[in-house]
């Protein structure tokens, strides 16, 4: 773990666990007395998570300072108390505080809670990037002469750019996705305008054929939009 938590609290007791248990687990923490000196913390530098001490702080203004800060916080929100109501758990849980945490605590049992947390959050941060990167690289798909972009939902052929209708689109980019597939007319239905579409097969038809004159070289002798007959289509 690369950065440190931030901790709200003025109680020397708490301070003094917390530093115990930081010591063991090799974490560090940058402590502040009130709740605008947290934000200004915010601002300026990224925390692996807050601990709270609520006996230091009143229960709206916590609740106030937790949804603003909320979304800047790619960590966990741990609050500590001496004592607590179902009702305030309630609220703050709703303001989306990841714990409650008695203290004084037993080291062995909050260690790994923490690290369970950190490890939640590092594993949804990873699942993030992982699919921003997938998006962003994602490849132009050729399909023999084709060039078929999904990201910017272009589609050129031999160079040249071919208009679609958004609902030709979505159909390519189905097909495209299920690329040697034999697809059903209510495959196809369900995949791209969804269980309401009355006269399935003729809308699915009527689409293949528009798609057909605009990129096949020859309409009525396709080579990737391809009938499969008694069932339905297939892109090769």
């Amino acid at each position: 773990m690369t950065n440190p938590f931030l901790l709200l609290s003025q109680n020397q007791e708490l301070v003094q666990q917390l530093k115990a248990l930081c010591k063991k687990a090799h974490w560090e923490f940058v402590q502040v007395t009130t709740p605008t000196g947290l934000v200004v913390e915010l601002e300026h530098r990224a925390f692996a998570g807050i601990w709270w001490d609520l006996a230091d702080v009143s229960l709206d203004t916590t609740i106030a300072t937790m949804t603003l800060v909320r979304e800047q916080v790619n960590g966990p929100i741990t609050v500590f108390t001496p004592e607590i109501t179902e009702r305030i758990q309630r609220k703050l849980y709703r303001a989306l505080v990841d714990d409650v945490i008695f203290f004084p605590f037993i080291r062995d049992v909050v260690r790994p809670q923490i690290e369970q947390r950190l490890w939640l959050y590092q594993r949804l941060k990873a699942k993030r990037s992982a699919a921003s990167k997938t998006t962003a690289t994602a490849p132009v798909i050729t399909t023999g002469d084709w060039q078929i972009d999904q990201q910017n939902y272009a589609i050129s052929k031999n160079g040249k750019q071919i208009t679609l209708t958004p609902k030709e689109f979505q159909l390519l980019s189905y097909l495209i996705n299920h690329q040697g597939q034999v697809l059903s007319r209510e495959q196809l239905v369900n995949g791209v305008w969804g269980y309401d579409i009355l006269d399935t097969s003729r809308i699915v038809d009527i689409h293949i054929s528009h798609l057909r004159d605009k990129l096949e070289d020859d309409p009525h002798k396709p080579t990737h939009l391809l009938t499969v007959r008694g069932f339905g289509y297939k892109l090769v």
